[in-house]
């Protein structure tokens, strides 16, 4: 509970004026593209109603671009809806604080979300991210897709 007596879970059921800022990692973006019942694709679907706010970075973008022919073609036609929903923040390279992430290419995603001051970074890299997984970040919680879900009374 908070000072005022709320929970704190009120902020991932949508019901504070303010919304939550959710980062989308590529493999979170490629998995709501390229299947419908992806839990990345309820996220997706979920946020304006919840009050999350989609946001990602262009070098998340990029990946997803190159990696999206991989998908059925009905992946891109998705992506063309989804993409327009997203907001998307300008790369952040660095940061003055330690970071524990020793996988080189995923440090811009996590530096981008604490730099767009995300409550939540989704990812489904979970080899990668497995040492930040399910802790925060300076503030920023890290999960995937399904404990996000749980976590905001939805699983």
């Amino acid at each position: 509970m908070d000072r005022g007596g709320r929970t704190r879970c009120r902020r991932f059921l949508g019901k504070s004026r303010q919304g939550v800022r959710v980062f989308l990692d590529s493999s979170v973006i490629l998995s709501a593209c390229g299947s419908e019942r992806s839990l990345s694709r309820l996220i997706t679907v979920l946020a304006a109603e919840r009050g999350w706010d989609l946001v990602s970075a262009a070098y998340c973008r990029a990946e997803t671009i190159k990696n999206l022919a991989k998908f059925a073609p009905q992946a891109s036609a998705h992506w063309q809806d989804l993409q327009a929903r997203i907001e998307w923040v300008p790369n952040a390279l660095t940061t003055k604080r330690p970071l524990l992430l020793t996988a080189s290419k995923d440090k811009p995603v996590l530096i981008s979300a604490l730099a767009a001051k995300c409550e939540t970074l989704l990812t489904l890299d979970t080899g990668d991210f497995g040492i930040v997984k399910e802790t925060e970040v300076y503030g920023m919680r890290v999960s995937t897709p399904r404990d996000f879900l749980v976590h905001a009374g939805l699983g």
